[in-house]
C-alpha cells in the first residue's frame, strides 16, 4: 500500500515540473530575442536618426546671384550718396577758401590802420582831457595807496588849469581844492596818504571852466 502511495506522490511532481520548465524555456528564449516592449523602444532611435538625416544632408545655401545683386545695388546706392553730399560740400569750400584768401588779401593793408585806431583809442581813453592848449593825461595809480599822479602839458601860454579832489558826493575835500598845473612842470601830484580808503572824484578846470571829472579808488594795503 506504500509503494503505491509513493509512485502516486512521485507522479505528481512530475507532471507539476513539466509547466515551469516550460515557462523558464520560454523566458529564456525572450530574453535571447528581446521582449516586444524592448524591440519598439530600439525601433524609435533609428526612426529619429532616419528624420535627422535630411536636415544634415541638405542645408540652406545663400543665392551667388542674388547676393551679387545686393551688393551691386548697395554699392551703387552708398556711390550715388557720397557724390551728391560731395556737390554740396565741394562749392561751399571753395566759396570759403576764396573768402579766406580775399581776407589775406585785404590783412596787410588793413592792419596798420587799425593798430593805428588802437593806439589812438589807448591814447584817448589815457586822457583826462585833450585840446590845443592842454592835455591832461588821467590819474594813475587808480586805485591809488599813498600817492595819484597826473601827466599834463601845456601848448601855448596864457592859459589856466586847475585840479579838485572831491568826495563821492561832490563836496571838496580840505586841503584837495585847488591843485594848480603849472606851464613850467609836466607833472602834478596828489597825496593820497591821509586820505580814507573809499571813492573819490578828481575834477579839471581850464580858465574857469569844468571841463572834465573822473572818478579814483583810495585803497590802502
Amino acid at each position: 500500500m506504500k509503494q503505491f502511495i509513493l509512485i502516486g506522490v512521485l507522479m505528481g511532481l512530475l507532471t507539476a515540473t513539466i509547466p515551469i520548465r516550460a515557462q523558464v524555456a520560454l523566458r529564456d528564449s525572450d530574453a535571447r530575442k528581446g521582449s516586444r516592449l524592448e524591440l519598439g523602444r530600439t525601433s524609435s532611435p533609428q526612426k529619429t536618426s532616419s528624420t535627422r538625416l535630411p536636415s544634415q544632408r541638405f542645408s540652406m545655401v545663400p543665392n551667388p546671384s542674388l547676393s551679387g545683386l545686393d551688393r551691386s545695388i548697395t554699392l551703387n546706392k552708398n556711390s550715388a550718396i557720397n557724390e551728391h553730399y560731395r556737390s554740396l560740400l565741394l562749392p561751399k569750400s571753395g566759396s570759403k577758401s576764396a573768402a579766406r584768401a580775399s581776407s589775406a588779401e585785404n590783412a596787410p593793408a588793413s592792419t596798420p590802420e587799425l593798430r593805428v585806431a588802437a593806439s589812438q583809442e589807448i591814447k584817448a581813453d589815457s586822457r583826462l582831457f585833450n585840446s590845443e592848449k592842454l592835455w591832461v593825461s588821467n590819474a594813475y595809480p587808480n586805485p591809488a595807496d599813498d600817492v595819484a599822479e597826473l601827466d599834463y602839458q601845456f601848448a601855448g601860454t596864457g592859459s589856466e588849469a586847475k585840479l579838485a579832489l572831491l568826495n563821492i558826493l561832490g563836496t571838496p575835500v580840505a586841503g584837495y581844492e585847488q591843485i594848480e598845473l603849472e606851464p613850467g612842470n609836466r607833472k602834478v601830484r596828489i597825496v593820497t596818504r591821509p586820505l580814507d580808503t573809499g571813492y573819490y572824484l578828481y575834477q579839471l578846470t581850464v580858465d574857469g571852466k569844468k571841463v572834465a571829472t573822473k572818478r579814483l579808488l583810495v585803497r590802502h594795503q
